[in-house]
């Protein structure tokens, strides 16, 4: 979707409702958002005035619309909490990195004990430091999320 199509929205007009057919939008006094007169719903208006954002709970991400100079039309994003939004920063790649790493470690160790039969201790001390690890870079993957 191309922006030359949205139009800029203008807080003292009057607009139909995205989400209610015979809905009309009106500003809220003092503030920068709209309430439909219909479904009750709200809607901000985003910093560079060319979307609307409702504010709903019960959606997993904000749905967004676009003025076209007819009608509205939704923003189509990702949600919020899908793994590409965590994946977003490399340092995040990093900590992938380290755990992708570590299970193919684990899966080496696994073959390499099946093909020589090692010590039952060794098998358990060397398990109990993966474990270590593991836990160790996950706790510090939770700790640096935003």
């Amino acid at each position: 979707m191309s922006p030359h199509h949205q139009q800029k929205i203008n807080l003292n007009q009057e607009y139909p409702c995205p989400c209610h057919l015979h809905g009309k939008l009106q500003e809220i006094v003092l503030t920068e958002a709209f309430g439909c007169n219909r479904c009750h719903r709200l809607f901000v208006l985003q910093e560079d005035g060319l979307a609307i954002e409702e504010l709903a709970a019960t959606y997993p991400y904000k749905r967004r619309y676009y003025w076209d100079g007819n009608r509205f039309r939704v923003l189509r994003s990702l949600p919020k909490s899908t793994v590409w939004a965590y994946l977003g920063s490399p340092a995040r790649w990093q900590w992938l990195q380290c755990l992708s790493a570590i299970g193919i470690l684990w899966i080496g160790y696994q073959l390499y004990c099946r093909i020589t039969l090692t010590n039952p201790i060794s098998n358990l001390v060397l398990s109990m430091a993966i474990a270590i690890v593991v836990i160790t870079v996950i706790t510090f993957w939770l700790f640096d999320q935003d």
